[in-house]
């Protein structure tokens, strides 16, 4: 489906030229060209059968704007994602994080603005259940989100941020957050589900791959080696966020159990895909792990 995956790459790269016309600003960096959502998707496929063997050109077209659609709509979710100078704002005193939740930012303007023209692409599919599956994906993902960075902000902002005179400090106390470093940790560990939510909208893609693609007399949902996947995500995406942290919390700028979970997560991931029936299909989730780690 090599074919099918440069014509998505051809769309969205046209609608984000198109988008970031409107107004100078760097939307490639919330794209991931790997096309992994797509990928997620085209998993189920059996690449042993030629795309043109098996789809018509009416499909072919329609699965592409499927394809692009969830692209799109992944791009908004990653604008809408909770970013450091978000953190930084609401880790400090009520105003500033009263101050932070009237903003409407640039990347919620054009998170928005994504979702709009993803809206295009998946009526171009037509197909209202589809549609609402990622409509209730998204639901998941920011209602996840914003319930984990509330706790997040909550256990920094109990534990790490000086007080003087009953003010908060707008300076973070280094020491205080290498003591509480492990309540950050143990807060990921349990909130789990919390962190797989944030991350619906690959769950998602998986499920619409299967769907359309797999025969399930054959092939049984791979539901345990998904999860993996959807973990790895959710650590390199934790990973990149506290390293971005500025030097004022550089204590969270490694929190160790992140890289030592993921590590393990790798593991479990190679030993599942190696055991993987048919050949094809491993073969397949091969290929998607390289994109993922």
């Amino acid at each position: 489906m090599n074919v099918a995956k440069k014509t998505v790459r051809e769309l969205v790269a046209k609608e984000i030229k198109y988008i970031s016309n409107l107004f100078p600003y760097n939307i490639k960096k919330f794209f991931d060209p790997g096309l992994i959502y797509s990928q997620n998707v085209l998993t189920f496929l059996n690449n042993d059968y030629p795309a043109s063997s098996v789809f018509s050109p009416d499909f072919l077209y329609k699965l592409t704007n499927l394809l692009a659609g969830i692209e799109l709509t992944a791009i908004g979710v990653n604008l809408h994602s909770f970013n450091t100078k978000d953190f930084m704002l609401l880790a400090g005193g009520r105003k500033f994080r009263q101050k932070n939740e009237r903003s409407y930012t640039l990347d919620l303007l054009f998170g928005d603005i994504f979702y709009s023209r993803a809206v295009f692409y998946f009526m171009e599919y037509g197909d209202f259940l589809i549609f609402n599956g990622i409509l209730d994906s998204l639901k998941q993902a920011h209602k996840s989100k914003l319930l984990f960075h509330q706790q997040l902000v909550e256990t920094v902002n109990k534990n790490v941020l000086e007080m003087n005179g009953g003010d908060v400090v707008k300076k973070i106390n280094l020491q205080a957050i290498k003591k509480y470093e492990n309540q950050i940790e143990r807060l990921l560990d349990e909130n789990l589900d919390l962190i797989i939510g944030i991350h619906s909208l690959i769950k998602t893609s998986f499920i619409i791959g299967w769907a359309l693609f797999a025969d399930s007399g054959k092939v049984q949902f791979p539901g345990s080696l998904i999860s993996k996947f959807i973990m790895i995500k959710a650590y390199n995406d934790l990973e990149d966020f506290f390293k971005q942290l500025p030097e004022e919390a550089s204590s969270l700028k490694k929190i160790k159990n992140i890289s030592s979970k993921k590590n393990f997560i790798k593991g479990e991931l190679n030993d599942i895909i190696s055991n993987l029936k048919p050949d094809w299909l491993k073969a397949n989730f091969k290929v998607l792990e390289r994109s993922y780690l």
